[in-house]
């Protein structure tokens, strides 16, 4: 009589809580927690529960700890909807009205993400509302399943006679400051490859991504270290003003202003057919195609007014070289930040738009099977176009056999010649009003961001920036109608409403250290 009058008692307290599977398991309750008033919107956090088959009902009796483990676990999942990391912790809320301790209770919860309680007393926890399972984070678009599995222990006695036992999960989410997001170059430097890795012995993923490359001291620079794409096609290409474009490298450069920071260098795929200067004179501040890119039709036209917000200002080195025939990659790259000139022209320029340098040219080889990449580099540029030293050329992205290319770089013994990549893959030099191929040239700004994309031809890397995004009125442009929603919100302390794209510094506040920096932004914009 004994064993059926358990029994009769464990089928109230099982049919109890298959009650509860049905109505109070299914409800999600969402609690935010910090100091932030938003940030974790409604409905970043979804769980689904999938009640199966619910607890086997044909033994309901008392149970081993192995028996237990073989009824049906109540499964849920848990999904991060939103676009920032959730955090969150998995409680159990029990009924106030509930008769049976929870002493008698055992449960065992596992998750997906490799989680397992193990076998625990339900008592243990504690009582009331406790935590079953401690804070975990969940990275966008991320999904967590857990198998919870409650059982009577089977030691529970007359003593759980006429009593009931309900509960409910509770998922709570927290506030939690974000990770701050990568800028692009943080991003690809992640990637690059030590500065003695032999390309030849290199994996073909490493081969795809940049090369360290380290200068000593010039004239106009102090020792630096940049990061460049190399090889005959590396994953360098970049989705820009609805054109593709290519990565030259990362770089420490100066904004004109001495504040230095690492930036992307990236290149127009395409070439316009310009003169290098219509009077033929070999100085950049004053030459016509300096004047097109940075002023002209191509800065008005071709350039959208989100590739401009991109595009910052850079203190590009107007130095040149008096010889052409003798002058390896290393030697331009010394020049060029050096500051022979010829008479009266600049050593250096602030701008937006220029050129690549001939070193640029020279340092993207690979170099090959039969002529390596450190005997291409050692090798004077202007003898790349000799059949012996193809693989030189060949394994250079920035060759292009159909154009020839200008470059930055004057010849400083002559008042009006231009080195340019010739078609047939050396470089020489020649008057500054012959039209020639101009491939764009531009430094990002630092807090540019990675969107998308893995660098390959078919999925170019997207670019972006956090204030470009920050359309607090859903007019669809960031202007001073933003500036002043956001400066009335943190007035008032209610940032409710702004989105998380507006959380420039990535602190997970939104305050005046926001409002500045979008104010920053506009005024730099011209807004």
């Amino acid at each position: 009589m004994k064993r059926k009058y358990i029994v009769g008692i464990v089928a109230i307290i099982l049919i109890s809580i298959i009650a509860l599977v049905g109505t109070s398991f299914a409800v999600f309750t969402t609690t935010l927690r910090g100091n932030k008033k938003v940030t974790i919107k409604a409905g970043i956090l979804e769980v689904n529960f999938s009640e199966g088959d619910a607890i086997n009902l044909d033994n309901v009796a008392p149970l081993s700890d192995s028996k237990g483990q073989e009824t049906t676990p109540y499964t849920f999942t848990i999904t991060n909807t939103g676009n920032i990391t959730a955090y969150y912790h998995v409680l159990l809320k029990e009924d106030a009205a509930n008769t049976l301790a929870n002493s008698y209770v055992k449960m065992k919860i596992t998750g997906s993400n490799g989680y397992d309680s193990g076998i625990v007393k339900m008592g243990d926890y504690g009582s009331g509302t406790f935590e079953i399972i401690s804070e975990n984070e969940l990275a966008v678009d991320g999904s967590v399943t857990y198998n919870l599995w409650i059982w009577l222990d089977e030691n529970a006695d007359n003593a759980a006679q006429g009593k009931i036992y309900q509960s409910k999960i509770v998922v709570e989410s927290f506030d939690r400051p974000q990770p701050s997001t990568p800028s692009a170059a943080e991003t690809l430097l992640a990637k690059a490859n030590p500065e003695d890795l032999d390309y030849n012995t290199a994996t073909v993923e490493q081969q795809k991504e940049m090369w360290t490359f380290s200068h000593p001291a010039t004239e106009q620079t102090e020792a630096l270290t940049d990061y460049r794409y190399i090889g005959a096609d590396p994953n360098n290409y970049v989705s820009f003003n609805d054109e593709l474009w290519r990565i030259i490298g990362v770089f420490t450069v100066d904004d004109g202003t001495g504040k230095k920071e690492q930036r992307l260098k990236i290149i127009r795929n395409e070439s316009i057919d310009v003169n290098w200067d219509a009077n033929n004179v070999n100085n950049w501040p004053t030459a016509s195609l300096h004047d097109d890119l940075n002023a002209g039709d191509y800065w008005t036209n071709s350039l959208s007014a989100e590739a401009k917000e991109m595009i910052g200002d850079t203190l590009w080195y107007l130095g040149g070289s008096s010889t052409y025939n003798d002058v390896t990659a290393t030697m331009f790259y010394d020049r060029e930040r050096g500051t022979n000139v010829y008479s009266g022209r600049s050593t250096s320029w602030i701008g937006k738009v220029g050129l690549m340098y001939a070193s640029d040219y020279g340092y993207a080889t690979s170099g090959g099977a039969t002529t390596n990449r450190n005997a291409c580099l050692n090798k004077e540029l202007y003898n790349w176009g000799s059949s012996s030293f193809s693989d030189c050329k060949n394994n250079d992205w920035l060759y292009d056999s159909s154009h020839i290319q200008w470059t930055l770089t004057s010849r400083t013994s002559h008042s009006n010649n231009v080195f340019y990549v010739n078609n047939a893959g050396y470089v020489t030099h020649f008057n500054a009003n012959f039209t020639r191929g101009a491939r764009p040239v531009v430094f990002l700004k630092s807090n540019i961001t990675i969107a998308s994309g893995n660098g390959s031809s078919s999925q170019p890397y997207v670019m972006e920036t956090k204030f470009s995004v920050c359309d607090i009125n859903e007019d669809g442009t960031t202007d001073e109608g933003d500036l002043m929603e956001m400066e009335t919100a943190v007035r008032s302390g209610n940032t409710d409403g702004l989105p998380e794209s507006c959380d420039f510094n990535d602190d997970g506040l939104f305050d005046y250290n926001d409002y500045s920096l979008l104010e920053d932004y506009l005024i730099s914009i011209g807004k």
